[in-house]
């Protein structure tokens, strides 16, 4: 049995190891938006996760985690879906009840899809608008379910690193750059600022929705009869989450229902209502989208990331990508800031590559205070101890 040469096997090896890196790299592509909003949501739950570790394992608290964030936002898909259909029944003057054929579960979907089909199977111009109709209908459902699955990818994701991420920093200290070297210092300054603009961008978002809920309902409370913000705790919602995108703030939502108003008190006797939407404008602008922006985030989010930067990173990105260039953009500045502070440096000058920061001191986490930060992942010491202690056990 012939045996090729160590020389020769160990190319052999690297080959193999390069054609799996490059199809390992192109699934990563082909998911990258699912990969980067699970490494946000990652980001997002890990502070949870680090609280609950302090009285229970790794494992447990990962888990733990996962059901306290599920939860709620299963809740909240359901609350959103009844209020749209209550809005929905409004606007067209049905019953709420008339949109449950549209519920798989529901006891009156079977005869909706007999009904459905015999309009399909019946006279040319019904059969035509039928199938246009279905084909609209199943379209959405697939666009819908893909997007579904997509997003509890990204929860898994955000699971496995939670449950992992101490083993896996554990390796890549062993195998890549232990504790005082460049590489370690690299992806601890990388771990910090991404936990500083992701966990920022998460409590701006549960902030503003808090005063969201402030300011829609206390509007309520001096709003004409019959004039009124409608569903505001919804409403508030979408309004932190509209933080997410710079500039913009929460103009993408209050600013659709304060035109509403305004149209909704033209049409009402008189025009003496027109003060309530004014009053709306007035107040949405200066606490919903000034006050985020020039108090808010820069406390919350802290100053490690230049804020200039960030700003090119949201909307440069979003831009650039698409919707996950809103969680793409941010990652990919953090890893260039960082790689310009830490190694380009000495790179050009032919120095050898240490955890010294050379250039552009004030952009990113120093390697000091990221060494030193109890925030961000211990390395994975406390996992690796654990295992240490069961295998002595």
């Amino acid at each position: 049995m012939a045996i090729l040469p160590e020389d020769r096997e160990r190319l052999a090896w690297w080959v193999f190891t390069a054609a799996m890196l490059g199809l390992l790299a192109f699934v990563l592509w082909s998911f990258v938006g699912t990969v980067v909003f699970g490494v946000f949501l990652y980001y997002g739950m890990r502070p949870l996760d680090r609280r609950l570790r302090r009285r229970l394992s790794s494992d447990t608290a990962a888990d733990l985690t996962m059901v306290l964030v599920t939860v709620p936002v299963v809740l909240l898909v359901g609350y959103t879906a009844v209020v749209g259909i209550q809005e929905l029944s409004q606007l067209t003057g049905s019953d709420p009840s008339s949109f449950a054929r549209f519920v798989p579960w529901s006891p009156q979907n079977p005869t909706a899809l007999v009904e459905d089909l015999q309009k399909v199977l019946g006279p040319e111009p019904a059969r035509t608008n039928s199938q246009e109709l279905l084909s609209a209908v199943v379209s959405g459902l697939s666009t819908a379910a893909t997007a579904l699955a997509h997003f509890f990818l990204s929860l898994l994701l955000a699971f496995v690193l939670l449950r992992e991420d101490g083993r896996l920093a554990a390796w890549y200290r062993d195998q890549f750059g232990s504790e005082g070297s460049a590489a370690y210092t690299y992806a601890l300054a990388v771990d910090r600022d991404l936990h500083s603009v992701y966990v920022g961008n998460v409590l701006t978002v549960f902030a503003v929705t808090v005063l969201g809920l402030v300011v829609y309902n206390g509007l309520n409370l001096v709003a004409p009869p019959d004039l009124a913000v409608p569903a505001p705790a919804l409403v508030a919602l979408l309004t932190g989450l509209a933080t997410l995108v710079p500039l913009v703030v929460g103009k993408i939502v209050y600013v659709p229902v304060g035109l509403l108003l305004t149209y909704q008190a033209t049409r009402g006797p008189g025009s003496g209502a027109l003060w309530f939407p004014m009053l709306f404008f007035a107040v949405c602008f200066l606490v919903l989208d000034l006050l985020p922006v020039a108090i808010l985030r820069p406390i919350i989010a802290g100053r490690n990331v230049h804020g200039g930067l960030m700003v090119f990173a949201y909307i440069g990105g979003t831009m650039l990508f698409g919707w996950y260039g809103l969680f793409l953009g941010p990652l990919l500045v953090v890893l260039g800031v960082q790689l310009a502070r830490i190694v380009v440096p000495e790179l050009i000058h032919g120095d050898p590559v240490t955890r010294e920061v050379e250039a552009a001191e004030s952009l990113g986490t120093t390697p000091e205070n990221a060494a030193s930060d109890d925030v961000t992942t211990d390395g994975g010491k406390s996992d690796e101890t654990e295992a240490d202690g069961e295998t002595n056990g």
